[in-house]
């Protein structure tokens, strides 16, 4: 390192502020509460429109092109909020997305655990890491 008076002021600073984040961040993660309810609430504002992607995936995997899959999502969620009503009954009513997708697969795309993925395990992950590294410095 060279006697620069930036490296002297932006080293330490940086270590200052580097602190400062985590600190926030520990202070955020320990007082994090989770309230359930709302989130099933905020998951039924949209009246399953939030699980389009899903749909649009699904009819992918039956062979549909992506564009005609993403047009006919499209005419259904539009039809589906310009009515007011739920968006797995309008797809389950909806001749072109029926035929490709039975009763069954359209429910299955509206359970909110089927989405969760890996997160689980990435979680799990990411705490058996942070555990062992803290070890090393307490």
């Amino acid at each position: 390192m060279s006697n620069s008076a930036n490296e002297r002021f932006t080293l330490p600073m940086t270590s200052i502020l580097l602190d400062e984040m985590l600190e926030t961040m520990i202070t955020v993660i320990e007082n994090l509460q989770v309230d359930t309810k709302r989130v099933q609430e905020n998951l039924h504002i949209t009246k399953g429109q939030i699980f389009a992607e899903f749909v649009l995936e699904a009819l992918i995997k039956k062979g549909i092109p992506r564009f005609k899959a993403y047009r006919d999502v499209q005419r259904v969620a539009f039809a589906a909020h310009k009515k007011g009503i739920n968006f797995m009954d309008a797809l389950g009513n909806d001749k072109v997305v029926s035929t490709a997708l039975s009763d069954k697969e359209i429910k299955s795309i509206f359970v909110a655990q089927n989405h969760l993925g890996a997160s689980l395990t990435i979680i799990d992950n990411v705490n058996s890491h942070v555990m062992a590294n803290t070890k090393k410095f307490s």
